[in-house]
C-alpha cells in the first residue's frame, strides 16, 4: 500500500466488466464476466474465456480479483461448464456435505477458468412468497437452516481457492418489489431482523466469509437517517447500515462490494450516478460493481478536497489487498487451473446429489407413486412457462418418460379438455427462476390460460411438478392431489424428478419454505 499513489488505490476499489469498459485493467481490483464473452458451448469456447481472463491477470501490476455470478454453479454463467440446481434445491437436501460438495464445485470450475471471487452465494431469507427476486435463488425462509447449509456452502468454496461473497445485505426476500427495478425494504423489527436476516449475515461473518455485497435495500427499523426526499437511503449508500450496523456492530472485517450501480434501486437519489457513487464509498463501500468512467477523478477529487479521508480509502484498499492475499494471489501463478478427472468427477457429484436429494413430495392422494407401465400407459405432458429456453427441459422430460416405457404426448401449446380423457395421467411442468424474464413469477396470457384450464376436468389424473417456485402449489393448483416440488428448471433436476417418480431414488418430504 505505500507504494501505491492515491490514483492506484482508488483503482483498486473498481470492479470493471470484461471487455466492457475503458478502465487501465493494468490497475483495477477486479474484472467480472459474463457468458457472452464465450460463443461456443465447448472446450474451444471455455479456451477464449481462460485466454480472455489471463490477459487481465497478465496485465495488471496487482493481481486481480476475476469474479462473475456463479450462484448455482459455473455453468449458470459460461457455456461448457457445469450448472448446479438452484440454491433452494440445497436447502430441501439439507445436508451439509453436499451443501460443501456445491461450494467446491464452484470453486473448482471457477478457478479452472482463472476466477477466484463469485458473487454468491445467495444469503437472503425468501421470507415473502410474493418476492421475484430471491425464490429458489435464495435457500430457505428458515435463519438456522440457512446458516447451516451456507456456511458449508461458502467453506466449500473458500477452501478450495474462491472467496465468496454473501449478498444482499440487509437481506432481500421481504418485499414484493425488484431492487432492479426500485429500491426496497427490508421491512422486519430490529428484534426479528437480529432473529432472521440478520443472523444469517452474522453466522457467516463469525465463520470467515471474505466478502459481503450491499444491496440497494433499506432496513427502517435500524435507519434514523432521513434523506431529502424523506425516505431512508438503501444499504448502497447508507453510512448507518454499512459502517455503523455492518461493519462496527457486527463486526466484518471483509470488502463490502456494492451490487450492480445501474440498478433502478441505486439510482435516482442523487442528481447524478457519478455523486451517487462517492456517496457509497463515503457510506463504507469498499468496491464499486459497473462504476461510471467518471468515477476515479471524482474520488481523487474528493479525496484531495477531504470529502473522502484517506483513512477511509486506506481502510477500503486493506481490505482489498488482504482478501486477495488470503486468496493467495501474490507471488503465485493465478492462471487457470486444468481440471483432472478426479475433480470432474466431484463437480458432477455435487450437481447430480444436489438434484436427487431436494425432489420434494408434497401429496400423492392418488397413489400414483412410484409410476409404473402396469399402472397406466398414455401421459400427456403440458408445460407452463414465460421462459422459453425452459421448453428444452420439458422435451428431456417427455423423453426421458418415453423411455421408461410410457406413451407420451408433448402437449406445448396446453390441452383441450376433450382429450384429457385420452389419456391415464395428465403432467403439468411448472418452469420459473426469478428474472427470467424480469418480473413477477406470476403466469400470465397462454400460461395462465394452460392453469385455467388445468383443473377443469380429470382432476383425479392429473399430477403438477414445479421446477422452479415453490408455491405455486398454493397459488395455482391446491386442489391438485398430486404435487411435486423440485425448484430448478435445469436437466438435472428433470432427470432427477424422474428417477423419484419411478422410484430408482426416494422422494424428501422436507419443504425448505413454509407453504
Amino acid at each position: 500500500m505505500k507504494n501505491l499513489s492515491l490514483r492506484d488505490k482508488i483503482l483498486q476499489t473498481v470492479v470493471i466488466k470484461v471487455d466492457k469498459d475503458r478502465f487501465d485493467s493494468r490497475q483495477v481490483g477486479a474484472a467480472f464476466f459474463f457468458g457472452e464473452i464465450i460463443t461456443e458451448a465447448d472446450e474451444m469456447g471455455l479456451e477464449a474465456a481462460r485466454n480472455t481472463l489471463a490477459q487481465y491477470i497478465d496485465n495488471a501490476n496487482i493481481p486481480p480479483l476475476i469474479t462473475s455470478d456463479f450462484e448455482n454453479g459455473c455453468g449458470s454463467m459460461l457455456k461448457g461448464l457445469t450448472p448446479l440446481p438452484y440454491l433452494m434445491s440445497l436447502g430441501a437436501a439439507n445436508c451439509e456435505e453436499t451443501a460443501y460438495l456445491y461450494g467446491k464445485a464452484t470453486a473448482l470450475e471457477a478457478r479452472s477458468v482463472g476466477a477466484n471471487w463469485s458473487f454468491s452465494p445467495v444469503s437472503d431469507l425468501n421470507i415473502n412468497p410474493r418476492n421475484p427476486l430471491v425464490n429458489v435463488r435464495g435457500l430457505t425462509d428458515d435463519p438456522e437452516l440457512a446458516s447451516r447449509i451456507l456456511k458449508q456452502v461458502v467453506r466449500g468454496m473458500q477452501e478450495n481457492g474462491l472467496g465468496a461473497c454473501a449478498k444482499h445485505f440487509p437481506g432481500d426476500g421481504l418485499d414484493y418489489r425488484d431492487q432492479h427495478l426500485v429500491t426496497t425494504n427490508n421491512t422486519l423489527s430490529m428484534e426479528d431482523w437480529k432473529r432472521l436476516s440478520g443472523k444469517v449475515f452474522q453466522d457467516l461473518i463469525d465463520d470467515g466469509v471474505y466478502s459481503i455485497m450491499a444491496g440497494h435495500i433499506t432496513l427502517p427499523a435500524y435507519q434514523k437517517e432521513v434523506f431529502e426526499t424523506g425516505m431512508k437511503l438503501p444499504a448502497t449508500l447508507s453510512h448507518e447500515l454499512i459502517t455503523d450496523l455492518l461493519k462496527n456492530e457486527m463486526g466484518f472485517k471483509g470488502v463490502v462490494v456494492t451490487d450492480a450501480l445501474g440498478m433502478g434501486g441505486f439510482n435516482g437519489w442523487y442528481k447524478t450516478k457519478q455523486i451517487a457513487e462517492v456517496e457509497a464509498f463515503k457510506a463504507g463501500c469498499d468496491m464499486m460493481l459497473w462504476p461510471t468512467e467518471q468515477y476515479v477523478d471524482n474520488m481523487v477529487e474528493a479525496v484531495e478536497n477531504g470529502y473522502i479521508s484517506m483513512e477511509r480509502l486506506d481502510d477500503a484498499v486493506d481490505r482489498i489487498l488482504t482478501m486477495k492475499e488470503k486468496l493467495g494471489l501474490f507471488g503465485e501463478d493465478n492462471h487457470a487451473i486444468k481440471l483432472t478427472e478426479e475433480e470432474k468427477a466431484v463437480v458432477k457429484k455435487a450437481q447430480v446429489d444436489t438434484a436427487e436429494k431436494s425432489i420434494t413430495l408434497i401429496k400423492d392422494k392418488e397413489g400414483f407413486f412410484p409410476l409404473s407401465t402396469n399402472k397406466l400407459k398414455k401421459i400427456a405432458v403440458i408445460p407452463i412457462t414465460h421462459h422459453i429456453p425452459a421448453f428444452e427441459e420439458a422435451e428431456l422430460l417427455c423423453k426421458r418418460l418415453n423411455e421408461r416405457g410410457f406413451e407420451v404426448t408433448y402437449y406445448k401449446e396446453g390441452i383441450e379438455d376433450k382429450d384429457v380423457d385420452n389419456y391415464d395421467l395428465v403432467l403439468y411442468a411448472l418452469f420459473s427462476r426469478p428474472f427470467r424474464p424480469i418480473g413477477f413469477l406470476d403466469f400470465h396470457s397462454s400460461e395462465a390460460q394452460k392453469v385455467l384450464r388445468s383443473l377443469q376436468c380429470g382432476v383425479d389424473k392429473t399430477m403438477v411438478v414445479s421446477f422452479g417456485s415453490p408455491y405455486f402449489g398454493n397459488q395455482y393448483f391446491e386442489r391438485a392431489l398430486t404435487y411435486v416440488n423440485a425448484y430448478s428448471m435445469l436437466a438435472p433436476s428433470v432427470e432427477a424428478f424422474v428417477k423419484a417418480a419411478m422410484g430408482d431414488i426416494p422422494f424428501t418430504d422436507y419443504s425448505p419454505v413454509k407453504l
